[in-house]
């Protein structure tokens, strides 16, 4: 196995020296090489070669010694000293630094590490072999265009070299950057970008978020910088460096807690069934009656953290804790599913999402009582288990922060008194501004400051939640006469024309867009086409000016940088920007034949919207508008099919598309982008358009319910759901239906206490 793994690194170092020199290449015989590409080539290679000797691989492991990051790193003092970046040896983890030739060296100590730069100098023991350190470059600043080279370990093949030159020097968060003209993957982190004098100019830290080819480094004076500050710690502390206190806290079922100014975090997850991992309080539970509690916040709401009490230091124990949007308790009685009671699981207006939020549990025998941001959200009696250690959990690999956890017979915080009620009142009720408030009001709210930032919490909640409705009204109102014109254009006799239907489905993202003004932008496209054709034109003569207007004279193209952008789809973005999908550059383009007298009509092949012209002998030709109108063979289109679908062309995928359809298709395509982008008010606007155009669509409908659930118009979506009960359908499970009705009838029940 190590001779593989040996043979494949050094193909994959020579494969990436042999690319790099191609690069260099001048415009020559290849068999008669000119001297100075043979030496320059000579020089690359050398460079490679004595570089090579300084760069190591860094191993970062988690708490259970399971390696988990690969990052770079290069010597820069031969009694032992290794930079990288901060991010490549993370915070308090066990590292393994590996040489070239396969050699691991003991990490003896971290000696400087700078969170903000991203940037470490690490110490390793070199024993009995000899580390050749790099050499810094003596400018504080490289020059754009200076030719590089970048060594690291990329997606994990080690001891990789590519080369590139210097972009810029860029200013990113208000650092000055060096912009590299070379690919940066996952292991290059922490490498030297050097130049062909052997000299270190940067550190690579990132790639770029937008294009795969671009890379950035961190100047080499920044590191000079840290060199001088070093503040050196023995690698034992620094991988239990925040770790939670073994005094106060027993972690079981593995994860990584740490402890800062106050607030635990965990990340990863457990080795049990459902992730599950526990950080239990050594504090001594009262026997009786007590309560617990914690203030929590979850990086991710569809995860699940919180309480743990009467807990037995392995499997069983009982939860409180969000899960899923939901407050849940929980009785565990062994490692599996099956031993698991969910006692409650209830949804809340009092539990704040993406914030913190007060969870508290009190004990009285078997009653257990269960409260959020200080409201009572279930209350039960259950015997399951009777005694036990408090603590924290977290389950499915949660990442989430814990502050403020309390332990004692009686947690009740300091009533607020009447001057502090009456300010609060005032705050709320009578809208005196914030900033009118005097020291004495603050004086008499901070007498009991947690119920007084409990009860202001909860009131900012509420004010947000009334905002937010109003901002959903202020889109609701906006689109209800766009949504009334699509009704309207799906019910005339003719369906109006399609350009006006594209409009309508354009303005469901821009309600105020004048649609018509792009009708009489594309009336006099259509005129300036007209006006270059002679009066006896040929329908051969007009697709041929078409096609000339468009992709000749006015640029039009297809999206194929960003193919799925939402703009693509929208009819007045591809009238301005002259760029858009398939089928909305056929849709313009059928638009500008019909009004010079064309027989146009949409095709839609799956996976590419075309058109097609009927001449008045009644001969066909299918057109690629994306392909600026390409005329297409049956060959080519039956090919188009298989790639796209896996299957052989048939009659129905050559049928012509009614404007309806075509506006269909148009609105799947603008979900999908509104999908992948996670932006659900678009996506609910989008199928307000699908029930427009389709209003006894149950499948439509059902989508409808869903989005306006997910976007908090429950009244909305209830609407949507009796529609669907009344209408059943088999495209629609009936159960579903009823499932989400009775639960938004309990939500709603639920907001108006």
């Amino acid at each position: 196995m190590n001779r593989f793994h040996n043979v494949f690194q050094g193909l994959t170092f020579l494969c990436l020296l042999i690319a790099a020199n191609a690069i260099w290449q001048d415009d020559v015989s290849a068999d008669q090489p000119s001297n100075s590409q043979t030496k320059r080539e000579r020089s690359i290679e050398t460079v490679v070669s004595e570089v090579g000797k300084s760069i190591v691989a860094i191993h970062s492991s988690d708490r259970d010694g399971d390696e988990t990051g690969l990052g770079t790193g290069f010597v820069i003092d031969a009694s032992g000293l290794i930079a990288t970046n901060f991010h490549v040896i993370g915070e308090g983890k066990p590292l393994r630094v590996e040489l070239r030739s396969g050699l691991s060296l003991q990490v003896v100590s971290i000696e400087a590490t700078s969170l903000i730069e991203d940037l470490a100098i690490i110490r390793v023991d070199p024993g009995k072999h000899t580390l050749v350190p790099l050499n810094f470059a003596d400018e504080p600043m490289i020059a754009q265009g200076t030719s590089v080279l970048a060594f690291g370990n990329p997606l994990g093949l080690r001891h990789s070299v590519v080369q590139g030159v210097v972009s810029a020097v860029r200013e990113i968060e208000e650092r000055e950057m060096i912009q590299l003209a070379i690919p940066i993957e996952s292991g290059n982190s922490g490498g030297p970008v050097v130049d062909l004098e052997k000299k270190v100019h940067g550190i690579i830290s990132m790639k770029s978020s937008f294009k795969n080819s671009v890379g950035f480094a961190i100047p080499i004076v920044r590191l000079k910088s840290l060199l001088e500050s070093l503040n050196p710690i023995a690698i034992d502390r620094w991988v239990l460096l925040a770790r939670v206190d073994p005094k106060r806290w027993d972690v079981l079922g593995g994860g990584h807690w740490t402890e800062r100014s106050g607030v635990v975090r965990v990340t990863g997850s457990g080795n049990g069934f459902g992730g599950r991992i526990l950080c239990l309080s050594q504090l001594n539970v009262p026997t009786k009656s007590f309560e617990v509690a914690v203030d929590v916040k979850l990086d991710d709401e569809s995860g699940a953290a919180g309480l743990v009490f009467h807990g037995d230091g392995g499997d069983r124990h009982y939860g409180f804790y969000p899960s899923n949007r939901k407050m849940r308790l929980t009785c565990f009685k062994g490692p599996g599913v099956m031993t698991w009671e969910i006692i409650k699981d209830v949804a809340t207006k009092h539990y704040s999402l993406n914030d913190w939020n007060e969870l508290k549990v009190s004990i009285e025998g078997d009653r257990i009582r269960c409260s959020v941001n200080g409201f009572k959200v279930i209350e039960v009696t259950h015997d399951g288990l009777s005694d036990g250690k408090v603590g924290l959990a977290a389950f499915r690999g949660t990442a989430a922060e814990y502050r403020r956890f309390r332990l004692a017979e009686n947690l009740d915080a300091l009533p607020l008194n009447v001057a502090a009620q009456q300010t609060i009142v005032d705050l709320v009720e009578r809208h005196i501004e914030v900033d009118a408030l005097d020291e004495s009001a603050i004086t008499q709210l901070a007498a009991a400051p947690d119920a007084a930032a409990r009860e202001l919490v909860r009131q900012a909640d509420i004010l947000a939640r009334r905002a937010e409705g109003l901002k959903r009204i202020v889109q609701d109102v906006q689109l209800a006469p766009v949504l009334k014109q699509l009704s309207e254009w799906q019910a005339s006799e003719e369906q109006g024309d399609l350009l006006l239907g594209g409009l309508l489905v354009a303005s469901l993202a821009h309600p105020d867009i004048d649609i018509q003004r792009y009708i009489d932008r594309v009336d006099q496209m259509a005129t300036e086409i007209q006006q270059s054709l002679l009066a006896e034109a040929t329908d051969e003569e007009k697709l041929a000016a078409i096609k000339r207007y468009l992709f000749v004279e006015n640029g039009f193209h297809g999206g194929r940088n960003d193919f799925f952008h939402q703009a693509n789809n929208l009819l007045d973005r591809v009238i301005d920007d002259r760029e858009g999908m398939p089928i909305t550059l056929c849709v313009l383009y059928m638009e500008l034949g019909r009004r010079i007298g064309l027989p146009i009509e949409g095709v839609g092949l799956p996976g590419r919207f075309v058109v097609r012209y009927r001449s008045r002998k009644g001969e066909t030709m299918l057109i690629d508008v994306f392909e600026k109108a390409e005329l297409l063979s049956e060959t080519a289109v039956a090919m188009m099919v298989m790639v796209n679908s896996q299957r052989l062309i048939t009659e129905s995928d050559l049928k012509s598309q009614t404007p309806i359809k075509i506006l269909t298709r148009i609105l799947r395509n603008l979900i999908g982008s509104a999908e992948q982008a996670r932006d659900f008010e678009s996506m609910r606007r989008y199928t307000e358009g699908l029930v427009a155009l389709h209003p006894e669509n149950p499948e439509f409908r059902w989508a409808r319910a869903l989005m306006r659930y997910q976007t908090e118009r429950l009244g909305f979506a209830a609407t949507d759901l009796d529609w669907l009960l009344d209408h059943q359908d088999e495209e629609v499970d009936p159960e579903r239906v009823m499932a989400l009705r009775t639960q938004i009838g309990n939500e709603i029940e639920e907001h108006s206490k």
